[in-house]
């Protein structure tokens, strides 16, 4: 029997109009079918996605199902991760799908090389498949294998844990786990904490996963309630990069490269800029606080946020008056 090289992770929760596809773009790359497996994880979906699911595995020997409570993204994937049995892991968020033929060539170059992460591509697309352009172009300097720490220094940090395939002995060896307490943006944090001291890490310049932006995720729900509890879910992760990097710095001697602070502050901006514009301001600062975050670390360009425009913005915050006014006065003219 021929070790499985690969295992797929795929949560899923209300996605039965996305799933089939996701799946599709799985099983019909270019790797032998005995060499990888998916695993399926049923996070309590209350939409047809666990029937649909069960369906294809009939036809579908690779694919398996596994059911349990809503638990949350970070859950569902702590799940296949302990059901897993391939060499390496991909997580795939069961609305995205794969590129035709690219795994393949990524998971032999993981193998032959013995990485511990290999880091690749993707495309925006649309609900049609139609690629989205994006305004920022990001450089990843070199494709050579290096340490974690080396490749932080040299190439920004990603916070998507499906752009890089994972060696599940690595992430097991060091008892690696998605944190269940974060609700969103958990990708971050998990890749904050596995990044820096991985010893073998690459770069492949291959475009092989299609993120699909969807005006109806989980990510776009505009109750103010929901993007309450968004902000502050940031505002966690923003924490636990935080405690990675202490930890990290701690126990290496080493200080922490500048693109992993540089995640954690977009995080803080994003949810301070983002709170301004919905108006709960206080809760976010006082959140922030708390986490022992403030005042503010200056953003760079280790976070691509840098020049005038930001040195304002950071000003700004740094009066949380000002701040708290300039949100009243966005939202009264936002109703008019």
């Amino acid at each position: 029997m021929k070790e499985i090289l690969l295992s797929y992770v795929v949560p899923v929760y209300n996605t039965e109009a996305y799933v089939i596809k996701c799946l599709e773009t799985i099983v019909n790359q270019d790797i032998n079918p005995d060499e990888y497996e998916v695993i399926v994880v049923d996070d309590g979906s209350p939409d047809n996605s666990r029937t649909i699911v069960e369906d294809y595995t009939r036809t579908h020997q690779q694919v398996r199902l596994i059911s349990q409570p809503n638990g949350g993204l970070s859950a569902a994937r702590n799940t296949g991760i302990k059901h897993a049995r391939g060499r390496y892991l991909h997580f795939v968020d069961s609305d995205d799908y794969l590129v035709p033929g690219m795994m393949n060539s990524l998971l032999q170059r993981a193998v032959n090389q013995n990485l511990d992460i290999l880091f690749f591509n993707y495309q925006n697309v649309d609900m049609q498949g139609q690629p989205i352009s994006t305004d920022r172009v990001v450089e990843f300097p070199s494709t050579s294998p290096m340490s974690g720490y080396d490749f932080l220094c040299t190439h920004p940090m990603i916070p998507y844990a499906w752009r890089f395939l994972l060696s599940r002995e690595y992430l097991d060896k060091n008892g690696h786990r998605f944190d269940t307490s974060i609700l969103i943006c958990e990708d971050g944090p998990f890749m904050a904490h596995i990044l820096p001291n991985a010893g073998n890490v690459a770069y492949e310049d291959a475009v092989a996963y299609c993120y699909v932006n969807r005006g109806d995720s989980f990510m776009h729900n505009p109750d103010p309630e929901h993007l309450r509890r968004r902000l502050l879910s940031q505002v966690d992760a923003a924490a636990s990069i935080n405690e990675a990097i202490t930890h990290f710095e701690s126990t290496t001697g080493l200080t922490s490269p500048k693109s992993v602070a540089g995640m954690r502050n977009v995080y803080l901006y994003f949810s301070m800029t983002k709170a301004l514009t919905c108006g709960c301001v206080d809760d976010v600062l006082q959140h922030i606080k708390q986490a022992g975050l403030y005042p503010f670390p200056c953003v760079g360009p280790e976070a691509n946020y840098f020049g005038k425009k930001w040195a304002v913005i950071h000003r700004l915050m740094m009066c949380p008056g000002i701040w708290k006014f300039l949100s009243k006065i966005y939202c009264l003219i936002k109703k008019k």
